[in-house]
């Protein structure tokens, strides 16, 4: 059975054979035309890598260009320079694989200006004795540059003059440095063409397909001349491209900081010997994180709006639009003995709220909830007149402001602020500040002069005089309370601050407030106020005048409130290294609400007070002025009503009469950190005490002697860390 099997087989094979020679007789022709092809092919491929090898090794002398390079690029530039691997392919021609080039003469430093992972050069023959390079393919390199308009420049030229006819970029990376700043920062890679064609360079650039949505892209292309630098024209469109990554053309192309924001848009920059330099875009920001020109601790946060500009050498145009505000802005630059400066702006905004929702200072915590409308236009020149350096002319409309915030009421504003050609100007606002009708108006002058700083620049300080009074139908002291709980709490932080961190003292007379703004400041403000009241509910205690003047280096506020015997008077002479000040506070049965002191967990409530409170320091800063502070007054508390607390629920002693109302006066100075209070009395009918006492962060200390209802003897009060002693 196994051999009849295996016959079988044999036969078949046999006649799978015959058929298979007879096919390849029938196409024979085909068969050698494969073949032939497969031996050219062969041939070919044998020629092509013995060539290379002929080439390699015998042909192009890959040590000696291996020095040439690298002494070519130290000479040209100045740098150390350190190549890798250098070699040759027909394919690709001269290879140099991991080159890397240095910031410095040497690697000490290990700052690094170019690394590549590969370069190519193509060369024009391989069998000429002075062959050119055709292309140059530099595949993966990071690029870092300081920013060194001499190396720039160089080698600008050099790709404008070389005889290279193509460079490409792959996968490039850039990143632009000025001292520790970053300029320019491309974090993808980006494909960079440079080809030469009719005396031209042209460019063209991307990072991607432009088309896929919700990417990062950029694309451009352009071109400049080989003979002038001045003649170049290029184009560049953005989509969600991060103004990190090139922060120098986001700051001038906006004319601010900009911190941070999402471009997309289109532009167009040119420059020939016919139209000068010109630059053309529209650009829309998002996400805007932007620093507030002269209020550099307040930032416009998260906007977005549009901006449109127009740029050449002697004019900069810019205008932004958003959903309820529109801003024209030009600066000219007029050439001469002097280069000046005139800027006029124009600004259409009828809804405040929708720039100031989004501004907010550092810490990201504070708002400026403003709404209205505002309309206006400003033309600031520069004259030329050391003296009178800023001529200024325009108008500022304002209507229907309001300042929705918790530390200030204002509501139904009216603005009118006019600047006249002698730099002389008017203000009038109408507004119901808490609710009440309020009225400032005045008039003034401001001539800015131009002083030059040790280090070379510039600085424009303000002479101005300024008049102004200010009205008021009604006026509610504890309606400020919010506004003062905050300063304090500002205050205080700033004080820990300069504890912590041992900031030092800043001469008062050398800061820019100073320098900039009061050294030559006259200021005259008169106030009026009908119906003065402690807080609301209270009486009216009368008409208040006062008036606010800062002179010749001096301060001072004096403010009556209301009745002849109760009065603010604040004085400070700053222009001086360390400034005095004082503060001076006098009530005379001034109705009061509010607790006053807190003893033992017990809230001491007076429904009337009289005071006589000084304060004298000198220094720059709050920390300087609680530091030296000297402390005084003279205190007596009308009808101190005391809720149930530590000291009512925890005593020894029967203390039924300090529950009715009663009067504590006492004498207080403050040593260091410590109040030492003396010539203390409580009265009342059934309290007839005398003694001393003192505080220190809030914890009372006192020893009283005397009557207290029918029983006479003495007691010490004293707090300490939440716990309330009663001896």
């Amino acid at each position: 059975m196994e051999r009849i099997l295996s016959t079988q087989r044999f036969l078949q094979w046999k006649q799978n054979l015959r058929i298979l020679l007879n096919r390849i007789r029938e196409n024979k022709r085909v068969l050698f035309s494969f073949l032939a092809l497969g031996f050219v092919f062969f041939l070919f491929v044998l020629c092509y890598y013995g060539l290379e090898f002929y080439l390699r090794n015998y042909r192009i002398p890959l040590v000696k260009l291996r020095k040439v390079v690298a002494s070519t690029i130290n000479q040209e530039l100045g740098k150390a320079v350190d190549i890798g691997v250098l070699d040759f392919s027909l394919r690709e021609g001269l290879i140099i694989e991991d080159l890397v080039v240095s910031n410095e003469e040497d690697f000490s430093f290990n700052d690094h200006m170019l690394k590549v992972k590969k370069v190519t050069f193509r060369l024009s023959s391989y069998f000429k004795d002075s062959p050119t390079v055709e292309r140059i393919d530099f595949y993966s390199p990071q690029l870092v540059l300081n920013d060194d308009r001499g190396l720039r420049d160089r080698l600008i030229s050099y790709a404008q003059t070389s005889k290279l006819k193509d460079i490409r970029f792959h996968d490039a990376k850039l990143t632009v440095k000025q001292a520790d700043t970053t300029l320019v920062d491309w974090k993808e890679g980006w494909d960079i063409d440079l080809v030469r064609k009719n005396k031209r360079l042209f460019l063209k650039y991307n990072n991607g397909w432009f088309w896929v949505p919700n990417t990062t892209r950029v694309k451009g292309e352009g071109y400049f001349s080989e003979s002038n630098l001045d003649d170049f024209q290029f184009e560049f469109f953005w989509k969600n491209f991060p103004s990190e990554e090139a922060i120098l053309l986001t700051n001038f192309l906006f004319g601010s900081q900009v911190q941070s924001a999402v471009l997309t848009g289109e532009g167009k920059i040119s420059s020939s010997p016919n139209t000068g330099f010109v630059i053309d875009g529209d650009l829309e920001f998002e996400n805007s994180f932007i620093i507030l020109p002269f209020f550099e601790n307040y930032l416009l946060e998260g906007f977005r709006f549009r901006e449109k500009f127009h740029f050449t050498k002697e004019l900069e145009e810019r205008e932004f639009f958003g959903n309820e505000f529109q801003i024209k802005s030009q600066v000219a630059t007029v050439f001469g003995k002097e280069t000046l400066l005139h800027r006029k702006l124009e600004f259409q905004i009828t809804e405040l709220e929708d720039i100031f929702e989004h501004i907010t200072d550092i810490s990201g915590l504070f708002r400026f909830p403003l709404f209205g409308e505002l309309h206006g236009n400003l033309e600031v020149k520069e004259t030329g007149d050391k003296n009178k350096w800023f001529s200024i002319t325009g108008e500022v409309k304002g209507s229907e402001l309001k300042l929705a915030s918790s530390l200030f009421a204002l509501e139904n504003g009216k603005l009118y602020l006019q600047w006249k050609p002698n730099n002389e100007w008017e203000l009038s606002i109408d507004s119901e500040t808490f609710g009440k009708p309020s009225h400032l108006v005045g008039a003034g002058s401001a001539d800015f002069s131009r002083s030059k700083k040790t280090d070379g620049t510039f600085y424009y300080p303000m002479s101005s005089k300024t008049k102004l009074k200010f009205q008021s139908t009604e006026l509610t002291a504890n309606d400020w309370k919010p506004l003062y709980e905050d300063w304090k709490k500002d205050t205080m932080e700033e004080i820990r601050e300069r504890q912590e961190k041992l900031i030092p003292e800043e001469y008062f007379y050398q800061t820019k407030l100073y320098k900039y703004f009061l050294e030559s400041m006259n200021f005259d403000l008169s106030i009026h106020i009908t119906n003065f009241f402690a807080y609301q509910g209270s009486k009216s205690l009368g008409e208040s005048k006062g008036n606010l003047v800062v002179k010749d280096g001096r301060f001072s506020l004096n403010l009556g409130l209301g009745n002849v015997d109760s009065k603010l008077s604040v004085v400070s002479y700053f222009a001086s290294k360390t400034p005095n000040f004082s503060f001076n506070l006098n009530l005379k049965e001034y109705p009061w609400s509010d607790p006053w002191m807190n003893v033992c967990g017990t809230e001491w409530k007076p429904n009337q007070v009289n005071l006589d409170y000084s304060f004298n320091s000198i220094g720059s800063d709050y920390y300087m002025l609680h530091k030296d502070a000297r402390t005084s007054y003279s205190l007596k508390l009308f009808g101190v009503n005391l809720k149930d607390g530590d000291l009512i629920s925890k005593g020894n002693m029967e203390l039924l009469a300090f529950k009715k109302p009663f009067d504590i006066e006492f004498t207080l100075n403050r040593y260091s950190d410590m109040d030492y209070l003396s010539d203390v009395v409580l009265s009342s009918e059934q309290l007839d005490l005398k003694g001393y006492g003192n505080n220190k962060n809030g914890n009372y200390q006192m020893t009283l002697y005397g009557l207290i209802g029918e029983t006479r003897g003495s007691f010490a009060v004293s707090e300490e860390e939440n716990k309330c002693l009663i001896k």
